[in-house]
């Protein structure tokens, strides 16, 4: 009965674990896109590292996806200046608020963190100067 009750938890942690990942698309060529003078633009970017590197999850602003990161994968999106929340989930859930001015650009570091069945996400508002030192050894990513 034990080894039974081990595989249940196993296969419990088997869906748990592939209902965190996302669908990513790596592009052929990657895209450094301008600000626009009437809009904000943010980065998402999730760095290539060994824990984590299987899940991928989504990035989601007012319940719609609007990405996903993978490691080693980046993604951007054109938004309204004000406030935008933005959120990922697997077996918990990470947010980050943050103010966006008109042709101003922001990047935010999607990371991944060991949790009890499957990885946790992280996001954190990362440096210009940080993010450009990672973006470049990054691929560019589709939803």
């Amino acid at each position: 009965m034990r080894i039974q009750q081990i595989l249940a938890l196993g296969l419990f942690a088997l869906v748990a674990f592939m209902s965190g990942c996302a669908s990513v698309t790596k592009q052929a060529t990657n895209i450094y896109p301008e600000p626009k003078p009437d809009k904000g633009l943010v980065y998402f970017f999730r760095e290539s590292r060994f824990e984590g590197s299987a899940v991928s999850y989504n990035i989601k602003e007012n319940e719609q996806v609007i990405g996903a990161v993978a490691d080693g994968t980046y993604f951007f999106v054109f938004c309204e200046p004000g406030y935008h929340t933005y959120t990922a989930s697997t077996e918990a859930d990470s947010s980050r608020v943050i103010f966006v001015k008109a042709g101003g650009t922001y990047f935010i570091n999607c990371g991944i963190k060991g949790g009890m069945v499957a990885a946790r996400p992280s996001l954190h508002i990362a440096s210009e100067a940080e993010a450009r030192s990672i973006l470049p050894d990054l691929t560019y990513a589709i939803k």
